[in-house]
């Protein structure tokens, strides 16, 4: 086998928002429930392509400056964002513009279309971020249709509102990871033999990296021990302690390539030998190399809600006719899914969006990235988040907080136990709280303030979230959350002893192994991560082909 790759196939997980260890499981039923819920529960994608399985599916490429800034931080001009372009024009099969725009794709393998929103709210949003004022069905479709995608490195500079792309194709069904390696791993040739020599090994956990100690050279990684058997991680809801599981390893003779995610690749790493040497040490882990970046400085966007129930239902309600029980086949919205490939359940929950710079903004772009739509809500995860039904006249809004300016989060072992999930604390707003708590109070403000211009009538309308009676921002910090978790094998210089990857995914201080996921990210890209993971695959793609003289097919 000559390269290797280790992917995180995991449910959800509950993290600590605080540092105490009796606070990392949640606890209770979350909002509405009575109890009080200690930590955050992070779902994640136990399957097959992972969290691009379950996501939001929300395509947002982020800002060019997030490139540039990499490019600079490295040295290295091929991060720059005229280089990152090519490989999303490469991944992209765009079904939401007509076909030739600059800067899209249109035979890549992710599809890419968008949903239509609600008309009296954008006209409102519109006219008191961009001060345009729509007086016309067309004007609106007109504005709505600019593409948040498009080629211009200070489009982030220019706050409105837009339709939200997502990324599934043009018979509403989702399209992500899973799907190219299942096209790949079906791939024959004329004599029906498989055409590449892909083998996908499903319930199994990487428990460790093997590495190959040399005299006056770095270790080289030669291969993966990992446990065949079903639901062998802690926080699977199938999980049982006493399970056995089979152990295997699989050698690789190029490369081992770590994915995964920001949660599991320290965790992977350590258990290894990568990682501080003193947690390493205090769990009898023998050290190859002593990394402190590892399972450090991990950050993650904010994320907040604004949910408000008005007078009277929003129009444009998709949703009005669902039954949302997928085994009731009298339910018109799976009926017509199944059928044409059209309706509700065909779409993303989010149909608009906005940006918006606000007060606290580091730079000349929107730090805040809106996304929300009618007759529906998020307001995070939690225990039966997913069964929440609201009533039609509710309209949410959640915003990103882009650039957060947090990175002490920390993703640390418990044991070497490779069942059992790591510590992970977020340490949330102990670095520049107050300015990123600033951002988001000034943010709310704008959402509420819009949703009393749209006037009769649905005001007067009622406030869910944030919780009145209570100062904004202490309402705003008490029901924050995250899932867009990022930079726990951070890219730095070459030559420092803090970076973990290099510019090329090489993990520092031993040869033939790499990471390939957004733990490597030095900073938060932009408000959805899925984008650019996927653009930084594309890359790693030409990187190691190139590396190895391969040629591209």
């Amino acid at each position: 086998m000559k390269f290797l790759t280790i992917w995180s196939l995991l449910v959800s997980v509950a993290v600590g928002a605080h540092q105490t260890e009796d606070e990392y499981v949640v606890i209770g039923s979350g909002p509405g429930g009575g109890t009080l819920a200690l930590g955050i529960l992070y779902p994640r994608g136990s399957t097959v392509g992972g969290s691009s399985e379950v996501n939001g599916m929300n395509w947002a490429l982020p800002p060019d400056n997030d490139w540039r800034y990499i490019a600079s931080l490295t040295d290295d001009d091929s991060w720059r964002p005229e280089q990152m372009r090519r490989y999303f024009m490469e991944l992209e099969r765009n079904e939401y513009l007509p076909e030739g725009v600059p800067g899209h794709g249109y035979d890549g393998y992710i599809a890419v279309t968008g949903r239509p929103g609600v008309v009296k709210l954008v006209e409102e949003a519109s006219r008191m971020i961009e001060g345009i004022n729509i007086s016309s069905t067309q004007e609106l479709n007109d504005l709505l249709n600019r593409d948040m995608n498009r080629i211009n490195t200070s489009r982030y500079e220019e706050q409105g509102v837009y339709r939200f792309p997502v990324h599934i194709d043009n018979l509403k069904r989702r399209s992500g990871a899973r799907s190219r390696i299942a096209d790949t791993l079906a791939a024959v040739d004329e004599n029906g033999d498989p055409v590449y020599p892909l083998t996908l090994s499903t319930h199994s956990l990487a428990s460790k990296v093997l590495f190959e100690h040399r005299p006056d050279r770095k270790p080289r990684a030669y291969g993966v021990e990992y446990l065949q058997g079903e639901a062998l991680y802690s926080v699977d809801a199938r999980y049982n302690p006493n399970q056995t599981a089979t152990a295997q390893r699989v050698y690789a003779s190029k490369e081992v390539i770590v994915a995964g995610g920001s949660f599991n690749t320290p965790q992977i790493l350590k258990l290894s030998g990568i990682g501080p040497a003193e947690e390493l040490q205090r769990l009898g882990i023998p050290v190859v190399v002593d990394l402190p970046a590892v399972g450090n400085n991990m950050r993650d966007n904010y994320e907040g809600g604004v949910v408000v129930q008005a007078n009277v239902p929003f129009e444009n309600n998709p949703f009005a006719n669902c039954t949302y029980n997928l085994s009731n086949q009298s339910d018109p919205c799976l009926t017509q899914w199944k059928n044409d490939h059209t309706g509700p359940y065909g779409e993303g929950g989010a149909p608009l969006t906005m940006w918006y710079r606000s007060k606290q903004s580091q730079n000349n772009d929107s730090d805040i990235f809106f996304f929300g739509g009618a007759s529906a809500v998020f307001r995070g995860y939690f225990t039966g988040y997913s069964r929440e039904q609201v009533p039609p006249s509710t309209f949410y809004w959640s915003m990103v907080k882009m650039k957060p300016r947090n990175a002490a989060g920390t993703v640390e072992l418990r044991s070497t136990d490779p069942r059992e999930a790591p510590l992970i604390i977020f340490n949330y707003f102990e670095q520049g709280g107050d300015e990123d708590l600033a951002a988001l109070a000034e943010s709310a403000t704008l959402a509420l303030s819009i949703f009393n211009a749209t006037g009769a009538p649905y005001t007067p309308y009622k406030v869910i979230e944030p919780t009145p009676g209570i100062p904004l921002e202490q309402a705003l910090k008490d029901d924050m959350f995250s899932h867009h978790v990022s930079s726990t094998c951070r890219m730095d210089p070459k030559g420092d002893r803090n970076y973990c990857v290099d510019s090329r995914f090489r993990v520092n201080g031993v040869d033939n192994l790499r990471v390939v996921d957004a733990s490597v990210f030095p900073i938060m890209m932009g408000g959805f991560p899925v984008g650019p993971t996927f653009i930084i695959s594309r890359k790693a793609y030409h990187v190691i082909t190139a590396d190895h003289g391969c040629s591209l097919g």
